[in-house]
């Protein structure tokens, strides 16, 4: 009877690790994915010739669809942001143009992603899916010189 019990036990912590293990793997690659995407936007927002006069103001339309392209292809998402793994996503990104007046002051992306990933015990934690958000800032770091 000891046996058995040891066995149920060393079953359930390693389902435990498999589950925790699969969220910590998914966060990482959704934080991946999301700075790829808010650089996407970043390089796609500005405009060169802009850049090169001292400018760096951030097109919103343009930045958002290479985030959102980006961040769909990197983790092989549908048009709804929905994969086997990761259902209820939401994907927001917010444009900061920073102030003009401040030269110091530069353009940065805010990126949040809030989803919720499946897991394959669910009577055992009591829900099917698990929560996951993640807020980053991807800021504009490069300095353009005008060389004209």
């Amino acid at each position: 009877m000891k046996t058995l019990w040891s066995m149920l036990g060393a079953l359930l912590i390693s389902v435990i690790i498999m589950e925790v293990g699969k969220i910590y793997v998914t966060y990482n690659k959704i934080y991946t994915a999301m700075e790829h995407a808010l650089d996407a936007a970043l390089i796609q927002g500005i405009k060169e010739e802009d850049a090169k006069l001292g400018t760096i103001y951030v097109d919103e339309e343009l930045a958002r669809a290479a985030a959102e392209a980006t961040f769909k292809e990197n983790l092989n998402l549908n048009e709804f942001f929905e994969n086997d793994l990761m259902k209820d996503t939401t994907f927001t990104i917010e444009i900061n143009q920073g102030n003009p007046d401040v030269p110091a002051d530069k353009p940065y992306v805010s990126g949040i992603v809030s989803t919720s990933v499946a897991i394959m015990s669910p009577t055992m934690f009591g829900q099917p899916t698990i929560p996951i958000t993640i807020r980053k800032n991807q800021f504009q770091l490069t300095t353009y010189c005008g060389t004209e």
